[in-house]
């Protein structure tokens, strides 16, 4: 049996430490949970790290060329990368991008327990806190990162969010595999993507609102 890539695990703890290497956390799929394969965006996401990575603007280059390929995670490591390379702009327009469509996929998700916040956490101090203190580029990024979602399909297993969820966890540590749907019904999915953009672009007009009385 081929074991369970629960990027959750494997990636969050390196980059919480600020280390260049993964830390691997192996767990035993069961069900449908073994269905899920995260393998490339993990490589994808090791290589992004690697400092000795003399292909990294190659990889890049292909991540931006067609990003509806790779899952949010991917897409919050982009940010990190262009963050730490002084591309701010970059980095906030592929991190609120990435935090979107994480959303979106919780919210399809069947795992009420499923959630990004460890990403959003890792990643969003130091770009929220320059995006926040540069809120003219803000607020031109934000309606390009909801155009962008609203026309583009996600090519990715939405299932990875299912891999953070207590489900995942359980059906592997229990005797008998949990095969209940993952995912709520597919022909519920675009309401839930245009509920979710809407939701978002309000919240960020009303966090623009509150974030300019500070200023």
């Amino acid at each position: 049996m081929k074991k369970i890539a629960v990027i959750l695990f494997i990636i969050l703890p390196a980059f919480i430490t600020k280390a260049q290497t993964i830390t691997n956390h192996i767990v035993e799929p069961k069900g449908v949970y073994s269905e899920i394969d995260t393998k490339n965006d993990i490589r994808v996401m090791t290589s992004l790290l690697d400092p000795q990575n003399s292909t990294k603007s190659k990889l890049i280059d292909s991540i931006i060329q067609s990003p509806n390929n790779y899952d949010p995670p991917v897409l919050y490591v982009l940010s990190n990368v262009f963050f730490t390379s002084g591309k701010y702009n970059d980095a906030i327009f592929w991190f609120y991008l990435a935090q979107l469509r994480a959303r979106y996929d919780v919210n399809r998700c069947a795992d009420k327990t499923a959630s990004a916040a460890q990403y959003n956490q890792t990643f969003g101090l130091d770009i929220n806190q320059y995006a926040f203190a540069h809120l003219d580029d803000l607020e031109k990024i934000i309606p390009k990162v909801i155009e962008f979602e609203r026309s583009n399909e996600e090519n990715y297993d939405q299932r990875w969010i299912n891999l953070t969820g207590m489900n995942a966890m359980s059906s592997a540590l229990a005797d008998k595999a949990d095969n209940k749907p993952l995912s709520k019904a597919k022909d519920e999915w675009p309401a839930i993507k245009k509920g979710t953009i809407a939701d978002y672009e309000e919240g960020f007009k009303q966090a623009l609102i509150s974030l300019k009385k500070k200023q």
